[in-house]
């Protein structure tokens, strides 16, 4: 009798042994189910905030583009042109400015020739600074004191600039350079022509680019507190070759 007891007493406490490593077995499963559902939820969360992050660029780049820059394409059949004008500016000159505000616009240029072209690749532009609003007066004497002064430059890589210093055509007068190739602007309004049938090439498998940047000068004093200026730096397509 007693040998029949402890039998079925080891039986049960084998089952209750049996029961406890399936319940942690369980647990273990349930464990690691739940560490990976959280794993789960912060790779979606993050694919979500990458997502939307992206998607926002995206629609922040093309509403920019949209609004704000110009870009003209030019197809030919052995070679490719491309112009970007980032669109005009204004600035309205208030008392809180300690010093004279300097205002830069920038407009690119760039063509590329397919490396089996027999020709190089020509594109001729004019660049124009067209003035749309200005309520600077007329100097009947040009000088470098003028409360509105702009100076226009070049590049080929975006880093060393030269200034254009010749003299320029505007709404039937003629501006000549004066200190530092600044030009007088008072009173302007309309287009001046900053270069007219420029030339920019390219050899076959070369691309070459090319960078315009005008440099506005406005006064900061009694005179021009209020006042405002609004003007457009951009390249005009001509023809390519």
């Amino acid at each position: 009798m007693n040998k029949k007891v402890t039998s079925a007493s080891s039986k049960v406490k084998n089952e209750i042994d049996e029961d406890l490593e399936i319940k942690k077995v369980a647990h273990s499963k349930s464990y690691i189910q739940t560490l990976l559902l959280i794993i789960l939820i912060i790779l979606f969360a993050l694919t979500l905030f990458c997502a939307c992050f992206y998607i926002g660029k995206y629609y922040e780049a093309k509403n920019k583009v949209k609004g704000d820059t110009e870009l003209i394409e030019i197809n030919k059949e052995n070679n490719k042109s491309f112009i970007t004008n980032n669109g005009p500016f204004e600035k309205v000159i208030d008392d809180t400015l300690e010093e004279d505000a300097i205002v830069e616009s920038f407009a690119n240029v760039e063509v590329s020739t397919d490396a089996n072209s027999k020709n190089d690749g020509v594109l001729v532009y004019d660049v124009k600074y067209e003035i749309i609003q200005n309520d600077f007066a007329f100097n009947p004497i040009s000088t470098i004191s003028s409360n509105i002064l702009v100076r226009f430059s070049y590049s080929f890589d975006n880093k060393e600039w030269i200034s254009t210093g010749y003299v320029l055509t505007a709404p039937d007068l003629t501006l000549s350079p004066l200190m530092s190739n600044y030009y007088d602007i008072g009173g302007i309004v309309g287009t001046i022509n900053v270069a007219t049938n420029y030339e920019l090439s390219s050899k076959p498998g070369e691309t070459k680019k090319m960078y315009w940047k005008s440099e506005t000068l406005i006064r900061n004093n009694s005179d021009t507190v209020g006042k405002s200026f609004k003007a457009n730096l951009k390249i005009e397509y001509k023809e390519s070759a």
